[in-house]
């Protein structure tokens, strides 16, 4: 065999590899790691504020409510305290599927579209790691609408604390006092979501359950305690000061007084 002829076989097994990792990839080179970020959505008569993603799959999208454009503002459901979670949770008239503010779920990427599970699909035109261009496709109505969103600042620097703790958590056990409160999903929320974009979500009922969105920073240097706010920042944050006790790839356990949550990583 010739050298001319293997050089040729290498080229040609090369050229097939790599176009088929671009394949993979999607015609658009969206993948994972370019998608997983909050993108903001800049025109003030757009029906969404924002489009979530994160490594572990899951989805935030915020509907653009008149006159609110903050996601805290949209839904104040503070995470820890548990008597300010019963003061907190309503109901609003717009819990129907595909009409409250938030929705929440998970997603998957197949080529340059993403299902957006139980609410709708992407389709996108092009992603940079700044402008991130599609259109989405309401899944009850059929509605079409093309976007042109920028990738949001992320106030909380990576750190490998900070990797393993911007994730989605499973609620096991809350105890309040000493003792296990039972309606983890109605009373306390089943999932939790925290993002590198300062964004924290707690899920009741599961998912397709109402949502609350709001906000979360690192309290120490050490990454050992957090601020939370349900109101901007507006509130005293030494009152809302919460304490991890653990925190490991699949675990994270916080205490704040007399609370005391357990939480197991989403697979």
């Amino acid at each position: 065999m010739t050298k001319n002829l293997i050089y040729l076989m290498v080229f040609a097994f090369v050229f097939a590899f790599v176009s088929c990792d671009k394949d993979n990839e999607g015609d658009s080179g969206v993948t994972v790691n370019t998608l997983s970020a909050k993108w903001e959505i800049s025109d003030r008569n757009s029906p969404y504020a924002s489009f979530e993603f994160n490594k572990d799959g899951n989805y935030i999208v915020v509907r653009n409510i008149e006159g609110l454009r903050s996601a805290s503002a949209i839904s104040k459901v503070p995470l820890f305290k548990s008597n300010h979670l019963r003061a907190a949770k309503t109901r609003s008239s717009e819990s129907e599927s595909n009409l409250s503010p938030i929705h929440f779920g998970t997603y998957r990427i197949e080529g340059n579209r993403i299902i957006l599970s139980g609410f709708g699909l992407i389709e996108v035109t092009s992603i940079t790691a700044e402008e991130f261009s599609f259109s989405f496709t309401l899944e009850a109505t059929g509605e079409k609408n093309n976007f042109v969103a920028g990738k949001s600042e992320e106030p909380i620097s990576s750190s490998s604390r900070t990797d393993m703790f911007c994730r989605t958590w499973i609620v096991e056990t809350f105890t309040e006092d000493g003792e296990i409160i039972e309606e983890l999903e109605e009373i306390i929320g089943s999932i939790v979501l925290f993002s590198k974009a300062g964004t924290y979500l707690v899920l009741y009922g599961g998912e397709g359950g109402d949502a609350g969105l709001s906000e979360w920073k690192w309290a120490n240097q050490e990454e050992t305690e957090l601020y939370y706010s349900w109101d901007n920042w507006t509130d005293d944050w030494s009152e809302n000061i919460v304490t991890i006790t653990e925190l490991t790839g699949t675990s994270l356990v916080f205490q704040e007084k007399d609370f005391i949550w357990s939480l197991k990583l989403k697979q």
